[in-house]
């Protein structure tokens, strides 16, 4: 068996969880300040957001991989998937007040993230490493994606006069 491209295969598919539900937090986020993103920008420099937990372990994950460990055992790149597995079901268990309202903001969102993470996996079809330590990337900056869906949905659904 081919363990080192089964460990690859198991950080990408955990890293596009991980992403996954890192985009459905930003949204909620974005979500409770009227999808402005000045609100939005003000309310994640203030609280502690941009090195919260959850934003840390993907960048330290992100960082493991590119260790020389990373590439000379798939044991290290197996335990980074684990680690990216509990970020996710921890972000899919918190409950938030209120309920989450998909508007056109969201489903660009969640286009830009599948674009990217299919971008990626496209480019290294071969599922080396790189391609989880890019969506490690989109990840740990998954607010990023989410208020630059947020720009494009205004753009888009700006009426003209």
């Amino acid at each position: 068996m081919d363990y080192p491209l089964i460990a690859n295969i198991l950080l990408a598919i955990s890293a596009f969880l991980s992403l996954v539900a890192m985009l459905r937090w930003d949204l909620l986020m974005l979500q409770d300040k009227d999808y402005s993103n000045k609100k939005f920008m003000a309310w994640l420099q203030e609280s502690d957001e941009t090195y919260s937990t959850k934003r840390i372990i993907p960048m330290a994950a992100l960082m493991a991989c590119a260790t020389s460990w990373a590439r000379q055992s798939w044991m290290v790149v197996l335990l980074i998937a684990i680690a990216m597995v509990a970020v996710t079901i921890t972000l899919l268990i918190v409950k938030r007040k209120a309920l989450f309202n998909l508007r056109s903001t969201a489903t660009v969102s969640v286009v830009l993230g599948l674009v990217a993470t299919c971008a990626v996996l496209l480019f290294n079809a071969h599922f080396s490493l790189e391609a989880g330590m890019m969506l490690l990337l989109f990840t740990a900056f998954s607010y990023v994606l989410a208020m630059g869906a947020n720009w494009i949905a205004s753009k888009l659904t700006k009426k003209k006069h």
